[in-house]
Formats: C-alpha cells, structure tokens, sequence
C-alpha cells in the first residue's frame, strides 16, 4: 500500500521542520519524543515509534509511542547478537533501512509483541559525533513502500531527533550537576560551620591537658582516631580540635552519626552512588567520603555502624578508595578518618556485633575522653565560655560566674556531662535578669535521682585545689601562694597535690 498524497500545506519538509522544532523546545524527554513523533505520523504512518539506545551488548527501549506501545515495551533489553536486521540497521550511516516481514533476520520486537501477520518497519540510525547511540523504528501493521523523498524526510527527522535526545540528556547531566553542586554548598556551608570551632577544648584539668598534648602529636600525621567516652563528654569537640590542629583544616570537616541514619541509607550516604543504583536514584550523589576528600571525616556512634558495612569502611581506610552504590569503578579518597563511639567496642567485637580488623585499624590512636565528674576543674572553664557566647550571641552583657554558683556546677555529678551542662547554663543564662548568673530553684537536682547523689570529698578537694592552682598559676611557697590561701604546710600541699595527681607546672601558663 503506497503512502498516500499528502495536501500540499503540509509538505514532508514542513512536517519534518515542524517535528524538529518541537525536539529543540527544551521539554522532559518523553514528552520532546511525544509530540515530536505526532507530527511525523501525519508523514508517515505508524502503529509503533519507538526509540531504541545501546546499552552493552542490546538496545534498551528508552520511547514508545502509538497503539502497539505496551506496558511489556516498557524498558525492555532487545539482544542485537544474531539479529541481521539490527546488526545492519546500526551499520548505517544516515539512510534509514526498510523490513518487511518476508526478510530476512529476526523482527525487532521478537518475543515481546505479538505483530500481525503481514507487517513493515522501517529504522533509522540516531548517531551524534560520528557514533550510532542508537535506532528510531516505526512499525505499521500493513505493509507498505516508501519512496525515497519520505525515506529522505525520515532521515532527516532521525538526525534531528538524535540532536534533541542529546540536548536533553546534556540539560539533565546540566541539572544533575547544579543540584550535586547545591548540595555540595550545603555540606560545605555545615562543614564551615563546623570548622569555625565555636568554642576552643577547655582543657584546664591534668586529663584534658594530656588530651590535648595526644591532639597535637597525632594531629600532623594521617593516623585514624578513635575517641571514646559517655555521652556528651565532648567527642566531636575532639574530633574538631584535631582537625584544626592539623594540616587539613582549611578542608572540609564532614560529620557523620551512624546511629541516626537508617540502614537502608547508610551505605549511600557515606560512599555515595550512581544514577540508576536503586529505587529513587534519579541522580548520582556523592557520599561523605567524597565531600570530605583533603579534610576529616568524623564518624559519630560507630559502634551503630551495620556489621555488612564494616567490610566497605575497612577497605576505604586501608585502600583509601570507596566503591559509589552501582558503580564498577572506584574512586580515590584522602580523609582522616576520626571515629567515636560511648559503646565498649571491645565487647561488641567479643559478641560478634562488630569486626576484629576493623576496631583495630580505628584504634589507631585511641583516646579515652574522661566523664566531667572526674575531671571537675573544667567546669568552671566550660562554663565561663559557654556564658561568653551566649553573651555575644544574644546581644547580652558579659554574665559572670559568681563563686557560689561556680561551687554548685563543680560539686554536681554531671550524668548527662558537657552537654547538661550546657543545657543547665542555657536555661539559668535565660532567666537571670542581672550580670550574675543565677540557677534557678531546681535546676540541678531536678534532673534526675543521679543529680541528689553528693560528690566524694576527695573530688570536692581536687576541685577547690585545682581552681587554687589556676589562681596561684602553680605557685605553691610564699606571700600569694597556694599553701598560704589554703592555711596549709607548704609539704602539706604538695603531698595532696602528689595524691590526687595534680602537678603545680600544669598550671604555670593558666
């Protein structure tokens, strides 16, 4: 059956013209391809147009468009290896190549749609820069000829489509780009954040300056670190300071609390993933290892890390390499890698909970950050900064830390450590009126049963001693000297001080 006279306002050429200006538009994809091949029906009539792309040794249905367009189409894998036909028709330069059903080779959809008996299809190449990407068929269930000018017009319309599919897939890597740089502006903006330290480690007692003295010998190397400690002893305060001590600290300081990702999204967060890696994947993302490529990475609760994960993070440690979700190819990192956890991850490696090899290899340099009841000569210093900020941050004058105050926070358990600290601060900074803090009725035994529990006497003593020998700057004999504040032997002093491990030196440049 010959293609019938078209009426001469609508030429080939114009129609061609018409579709083509439709795949320039700049729309979705499927939609460019829809309306596109509308136009050419009214060219050439079809019962199926669809658009096949080369994926691996096949053609995957990328469109489908008119009545033979069923769901079973949908994305579906065609095998070009002993298919004549297809073999041929992406050999082909620009001409498009017609099939009947008597020729010879497998039909395109074999398998797939049921055609009936006595059909065509013609195909066409869809090359970009030299290279066939592609084909472009349109089935009709009739047989039909047809001439070389539609043929011609055909191909044109193939070359054009082939630019728009081109176009809109360059616009989509364009918007995949923007979006991963967007979100990379965010990580970043929360790294600063975090780099800006808002607070230096308050690092007043004997334990917090050892702390600090590993900080700085680990700092300048590459060596992973694991900080251990209670909840809110001030793990990512840590965590912060090393980075800042380090080369790196002009890079990226990337946090990551693997207790408060599910498991289903951890993977991808930490190692990132490719378009296509899963349900819902419809861009690459990059992971935090990728975002913390030069700086630190601080993984928060790794004890929490899933036991089917450990293996993943064991190989970026030591190959420093990670392996994105659905892809074949893995990418270089350079992080330092500080880990922290409150969990005894020698237990959970005894119960089998959590990889031998790969406690090891966090343990590195371990660092135990001791709970705020035995280190209580940080408490006035933590407390003194966080009133200092909070100050500046809501515009207030300077609230100072009366002595009677200052022996309440020092006296307390502290359960709930740095951080309940700071939320006790924050409340009782809130409600006092003057420049002098004030704790409201309440404030600490209200807490909980742990807050009535009195401190030991021997605590009490090496916190009034510690804040002695701060004031004194570890001068110990003489007019102005800690024995003489305290109406003690100088002996006397020092003897206390031996027990409780306190050194006069420690706090010469207090």
């Amino acid at each position: 059956m010959p293609i019938p006279d078209l009426d001469a306002a609508l030429t080939g050429a114009r129609l061609v013209e018409e579709a083509g200006a439709l795949l320039t538009l700049g729309e979705e994809p499927d939609r460019m391809v829809v309306h596109a091949f509308e136009r050419l029906g009214q060219l050439v009539p079809y019962d199926l147009a669809t658009v096949l792309l080369r994926e691996g040794e096949g053609l995957r249905v990328a469109h489908a468009v008119g009545p033979l367009a069923t769901p079973q189409l949908a994305d579906a894998l065609i095998p070009v290896r002993g298919n004549l036909r297809l073999q041929n028709a992406l050999k082909a330069r620009s001409r498009p190549a017609t099939f009947e059903e008597d020729d010879p080779g497998e039909d395109t959809f074999h398998g797939i749609l049921e055609m009936p008996h006595g059909h065509s299809c013609l195909v066409a190449p869809l090359r970009s820069r030299g290279e066939t990407f592609g084909l472009m068929t349109l089935d009709a269930m009739v047989c039909r000829q047809y001439p070389d000018s539609v043929l011609h017009h055909v191909g044109v319309f193939a070359s054009l489509l082939a630019l728009g599919l081109k176009q809109a897939e360059h616009l989509a890597r364009l918007a995949e780009r923007e979006r991963s740089l967007a979100e990379e502006v965010s990580y970043f903006r929360e790294a600063q954040s975090r780099n800006v330290l808002q607070e230096p480690l308050r690092a007043e007692s004997p334990a917090m300056r050892g702390i600090l003295d590993q900080l700085r010998q680990v700092a300048a190397t590459t060596a992973t670190v694991l900080v251990t400690g209670e909840t809110g002893t001030g793990k990512e305060k840590v965590a912060q300071t090393l980075h800042h001590l380090s080369p790196r600290r002009e890079k990226p300081f990337i946090k990551v609390n693997c207790s408060a990702l599910p498991a289903t999204l951890i993977e991808s967060e930490l190692f990132g993933h490719v378009k296509g890696a899963f349900s819902g994947a419809a861009s690459a993302r990059k992971g935090r290892f990728e975002l913390a490529d030069g700086g630190t990475l601080f993984l928060d609760e790794i004890g929490d890390l899933p036991l089917d994960l450990q293996p993943k993070l064991l190989r970026a440690i030591q190959e420093k390499e990670i392996d994105p979700l659905g892809s074949e190819k893995p990418r270089k990192v350079d992080v330092r890698l500080v880990a922290a956890t409150h969990a005894d991850l020698r237990a959970a490696v005894a119960e089998g909970r959590f990889r031998e090899d790969l406690f090891y290899r966090l343990s590195v340099f371990p660092i135990h950050l001791p709970p705020l009841r035995e280190r209580p000569g940080d408490i006035a210093a933590l407390a003194e900064g966080f009133l200092d900020r909070f100050a500046r941050e809501n515009r207030r004058a300077p609230i100072q830390l009366p002595d009677v105050v200052r022996s309440q926070l020092e006296a307390y358990a502290w359960p709930g450590n740095v951080r309940e600290l700071h939320n006790v601060l924050e409340r009782a900074a809130i409600l006092s009126a003057g420049r002098e803090l004030r704790l409201p009725p309440g404030a600490l035994s209200a807490l909980g049963e742990r807050a009535g529990k009195p401190p030991t006497w021997e605590a009490q003593e090496q916190a009034y001693l510690e804040r002695l020998l701060r004031h004194t700057r570890g001068k110990i004999a003489g007019a102005g000297g800690a024995a003489a504040l305290a109406g003690l032997p100088a002996s006397t002093l020092l003897s206390r001080l031996e027990k409780l491990g306190l050194r006069p030196k420690d706090f010469r440049e207090a």
